[in-house]
């Protein structure tokens, strides 16, 4: 059915590739949720399994055409099974979608795991094979925050790639000199104490010779002088 709309063979390539269009071709009743190639740029680089599980998510296990979708009550959502919650490898009801009629804008589609934005939008009804298959286009591929490596957890292409700098190791010149702490000694226990006097001035004293000759020269003296008292 969609071999017919070039604007949707990115995603019916990767319906076939990942085995999803042949899984949901068994079913009696699905709506499938496409999106045109100018919005696919989200899933650029998912890996094989997770790009199976987010298609997953955009295969509706019921029948839903536009006539379908305008009898939803206002802003009261709808939880819908998908192809992945049937595969038994969803958690977190990462496998089920909120559909809402929010009444001022198209219907808003969104996965019901937790922390998924409610971002993508109903854009018209592409085909239809009443009551086995729909086919619906919607803005953008639905958010699924829950699945690793999925589109919530790609960059925006649109982004610019940024380069992260590293500051250069500096070298041997240029590196600051690491300051010498000189070790600070105790202050004494009495700051205020006068200080002790210098031991380091030395008393001349005569030596052993310069005492002898003059012992000698007074015994001299007393000699001579003796006789004559």
């Amino acid at each position: 059915m969609l071999s017919a709309y070039p604007d949707f063979t990115n995603f019916n390539n990767l319906l076939i590739q990942t085995g999803i269009a042949g899984e949901f071709n068994k079913k009696h009743r699905v709506t499938v949720l496409v999106v045109a190639n100018s919005n696919m740029a989200a899933v650029n680089g998912v890996s094989k399994d997770a790009m199976k599980e987010v298609l997953g998510v955009h295969v509706i296990l019921d029948y839903y055409d536009e006539a379908k979708l305008k009898q939803l009550q206002t802003k009261q959502a709808t939880i819908l099974t998908t192809l992945y919650q049937e595969s038994g490898r969803a958690k977190n009801q990462q496998g089920f979608l909120n559909m809402t009629n929010t009444g001022n804008t198209p219907v808003v589609f969104a996965s019901a795991a937790p922390g998924s934005k409610l971002d993508c939008t109903l854009v018209k009804q592409i085909t239809a094979q009443p009551p086995k298959v729909s086919v619906l286009e919607v803005s953008n591929i639905i958010n699924i925050a829950s699945i690793p490596n999925s589109a919530s957890y790609l960059p925006d292409a649109s982004a610019p790639k940024l380069r992260k700098a590293l500051a250069p190791a500096p070298s041997r010149a240029e590196a600051p000199a690491v300051p010498q702490i000189s070790p600070t000694k105790p202050p004494s226990a009495n700051a205020n104490a006068p200080a002790p006097a210098s031991t380091s001035s030395v008393v001349s004293l005569p030596s052993r010779d310069y005492l002898a000759s003059t012992i000698l020269m007074i015994f001299s003296w007393a000699w001579l002088l003796l006789p004559m008292v």
